[in-house]
């Protein structure tokens, strides 16, 4: 089995591995080998979503193209994954704005694809409107707020607005266990 995740992050990797656990039983007979490979796919741009249907076009695009890309290497796998976090934003303009980070995955076998989505947190108007309405990168907003260069130096948001209690591979872990639901119980899918 070969599970193949377009992604440069070795935390989405283990994010993966460790939905695989709570299901992957049901997929695959405990003896088989089960590989995780991680592809960076070329021309991947790193915008932030900043509606569902934005992150959703992205998580499934990153499916797609790697699975161009391995068609091109004369490769295949079993699996296709596509991750994404990114904002949702809820009434789009005035104080009545909710803006949600969220997290989100796409998995296809190469026919059939299904959507995850992970928990969504609260983003403060001050971290929020900068990014939305001012396009000012996301570290570079939660930098503004924390007083420090956090985001520069490796942490990200989950962790940053949850005082490290969530991080963005514990998002993924449940965007992931719903995404592959269809996949290992199919009959409440058929």
């Amino acid at each position: 089995m070969r599970i193949a995740i377009a992604t440069a992050s070795p935390d989405d990797i283990e994010a993966v591995k460790e939905a695989w656990k709570v299901f992957g039983a049901s997929i695959v007979d405990e003896r088989d080998k089960v590989e995780f490979l991680r592809y960076r796919l070329a021309g991947d741009v790193a915008r932030l979503p900043l509606s569902l249907d934005e992150l959703m076009e992205s998580a499934q695009s990153k499916a797609e193209n790697l699975i161009l890309q391995l068609k091109r290497e004369r490769a295949e796998a079993d699996f296709y994954i596509g991750l994404q976090s990114g904002f949702q934003v809820v009434g789009a303009q005035g104080p009545r704005r909710q803006v949600f980070l969220v997290s989100l995955a796409y998995v296809t076998d190469g026919h059939k694809g299904f959507f995850g989505y992970g928990p969504g947190l609260v983003v403060p108007s001050t971290i929020a409107g900068p990014v939305i309405d001012r396009g000012i990168e996301l570290s570079i907003a939660l930098d503004r707020i924390s007083g420090k260069e956090a985001a520069g130096a490796g942490a990200e948001p989950w962790s940053i607005l949850t005082c490290d209690i969530l991080g963005a591979r514990h998002t993924f872990v449940l965007a992931m266990i719903s995404a592959f639901a269809p996949f290992y119980n199919a009959g409440a899918y058929a």
